[in-house]
């Protein structure tokens, strides 16, 4: 019992201590980029290469790999599951709560933010951004920030490009993800989508 105690406390002050990001990366399928971390004041440094999928051969871009069709509807109901999320007002407003505590919880040094979405449908790309406005809003006020977010109403788009300095506490990050995981509103959420596909 006692050495498991230790090795809690152990584990809480090493998650305790500072970790600094650097990062670049852009697009999302593929996803291109860098990512250094350096812990323990520089004594642990790691460099994580985001590494652009290869590209394909003329021939395989011709031809539609085998179940594509099943992966198409598979994005759909990824879609419909986010949107059907979203219109939840109050997990709108506790997902709005968890990105303002990490933003505040990760100390950016320095962020350049580039992104513009668009879901295909107006109407679906008009309650997306109904909840990233407040978010871009409140970016657009971080310092050292240069923060542009902009929806698509016509086209279905997903382009994203970021690269900045950040340092946060892990130990901070955990517990705001586990509260944001375990809070009656997300679980009301979980549930009310289990139900949906019952």
């Amino acid at each position: 019992m006692t050495a498991a105690l230790i090795a809690v406390a152990v584990l809480a002050g090493l998650l305790a201590v500072p970790v600094n990001v650097d990062f670049r990366c852009e697009g999302i399928e593929p996803l291109g980029g860098q990512v250094t971390i350096r812990w323990l004041f520089g004594a642990v440094a790691l460099r994580v290469p985001l590494r652009r999928a290869s590209s394909r051969s003329s021939d395989s871009r011709a031809q539609p790999p085998a179940g594509r069709a099943p992966a198409i509807g598979a994005a759909r109901r990824r879609r419909g599951n986010a949107v059907a999320i979203l219109r939840q007002a109050e997990f709108r407003r506790r997902v709005l709560r968890l990105l303002r505590d990490l933003v505040a919880a990760a100390r950016f040094h320095e962020l350049r933010l580039r992104l513009r979405l668009g879901l295909g449908d107006p109407a679906d790309t008009g309650q997306l951004w109904a909840f990233l406005w407040p978010l871009a809003t409140a970016a657009h006020n971080l310092r050292n920030a240069d923060v542009r977010i902009e929806p698509d109403f016509i086209d279905a788009a997903f382009e994203f490009r970021a690269a900045g300095r950040l340092r946060l506490i892990p130990l901070q990050i955990i517990a705001l993800a586990i509260g944001f995981i375990l809070s009656p509103v997300s679980i009301r959420a979980w549930r009310r989508l289990a139900s949906r596909h019952a």
